[in-house]
């Protein structure tokens, strides 16, 4: 009998993984020598959506759940995350399903992709989650056979990855920064203060940290379950619904085929609106379709009142958390700076000198796996990183530039 030769795997295994994690979705991406890699949760896509669907013989979590969310809600767990260790209960037909089972359907499913890449997992922690979610969380990891090797509140990895932008006086996002901008003063350097601002199906959150040359301390942190980014898309399903019934008079909120795939168009025109592209919204049933085209600024006019309440309540909290100095940069998570208006609120009630700048995609789940080799080699303590970071012994001086020489 002839055996087949198993075949060589295509990539080495990553030696780090880093999980960013919110209620609304999980990222993962893995280091290897220097080479970062987005991981494939749900082929063929990068992210997983966290909702769990309940309308079929076995519970499932992913897409799958996310296509039934305004189609049959009733059917749909999601927003579990938040939820750990309280007693709520979601049922539809034979499945009751707990926060603390839908966990397990998330680990179990994370196990595959990240296991087949991983030797050490970190996580990316939303910093609502208190201590009792937390520990409840690292037991579910076990149990899931993750190679966990830490957890860390999101916004703080971010800052500790990131902390020698700050202390250099340079972007935290390099690559979005326009070529034709100049800036009016030059950048501030040494220690200072940053917010990190995200958003998610439970809420828009912001936490506030130190920069100093050997840490990043959390000083105050934050959220608002009213400025949660299920109210900002149930503004703009309204508001381009409203639109279709005064061009056809139909209404797609009154078939729930429509109305889903209304929903299922939004991420992809956030971030086309985001670009300053308008977008064209295909409106279907069986016996009627309508295209709805959307410019930008009306994105931004549907979504005035959130993006101007949450501005307002980022600055009152700002001004209400006693801190030091004002914050030298505002950072955005990719969710966070694509809600329409929001980052140029926040512009608009920030001092003059803080900047503003919306992150990559997968800059937290980066910097959670960047924090992976300090736990394999003991650098930080097997504790659930929430209010410090101790920044690696290095220098943090800016090297000094060498004359350009050439046309001006």
């Amino acid at each position: 009998m002839l055996w087949s030769k198993k075949p060589a795997p295509v990539h080495e295994k990553s030696r780090a993984v880093g999980v960013d994690l919110t209620s609304t979705r999980a990222r993962a991406v893995g280091i290897a020598t220097g080479k970062l890699r987005p991981l494939m949760l749900e082929e063929p896509n990068e992210e997983l959506p966290l909702f769990v669907a309940l309308d079929r013989r076995t519970a499932d979590i992913g897409r799958v759940g996310y296509s039934l969310c305004r189609k049959m809600p009733h059917a749909v767990c999601s927003n579990f995350l938040p939820a750990l260790t309280q007693p709520r209960e979601w049922r539809a037909g034979r499945h009751v399903i707990t926060p603390e089972a839908a966990l397990d359907l998330l680990l179990n499913k994370l196990r595959g992709p990240i296991a087949a890449e991983s030797e050490a997992v970190v996580l990316a922690l939303p910093a609502y989650l208190g201590p009792a979610q937390v520990t409840k969380l690292v037991s579910a990891a076990s149990r899931a056979k993750l190679p966990l090797k830490g957890t860390v509140v999101g916004a703080l990895a971010l800052v500790a990855d990131r902390a020698a932008s700050i202390l250099n006086g340079k972007p935290a996002n390099p690559e979005a920064a326009s070529p034709d901008v100049v800036p009016l003063r030059p950048t501030s350097t040494g220690p200072g203060v940053v917010a990190v601002i995200d958003a998610d199906e439970f809420a828009v959150s912001a936490v506030v940290m130190s920069v100093e040359r050997d840490r990043v301390k959390v000083l105050a942190s934050t959220c608002w379950p009213r400025f949660a980014i299920k109210l900002w898309k149930d503004k703009l399903v309204d508001a381009v619904s409203d639109r279709c019934v005064r061009l056809c008079r139909r209404d797609p909120r009154d078939s729930a085929d429509a109305e889903q795939a209304l929903f299922e168009q939004l991420d992809d025109a956030l971030d086309r609106t985001r670009a300053g592209q308008r977008v064209n919204l295909t409106l279907r049933t069986a016996h009627w379709f309508q295209d709805v085209i959307q410019q930008p600024e009306d994105f931004d006019s549907h979504c005035a009142s959130l993006a101007h309440g949450a501005a307002e309540s980022l600055r009152d909290f700002f001004n209400e958390s006693g801190l030091p100095i004002h914050p030298r940069a505002v950072w955005l998570t990719h969710e966070a700076g694509r809600l329409p208006s929001f980052a140029r609120n926040i512009h608009q009630n920030t001092p003059e000198g803080t900047s503003v700048e919306v992150l990559p995609p997968n800059a937290v789940a980066q910097a959670a796996a960047n924090l992976a080799p300090r736990w394999l080699a003991a650098e930080l303590p097997r504790a659930h990183l929430d209010a410090m970071i101790q920044l690696p012994v290095v220098s943090h001086q800016a090297p000094v530039e060498k004359p350009k020489t050439g046309r001006v």
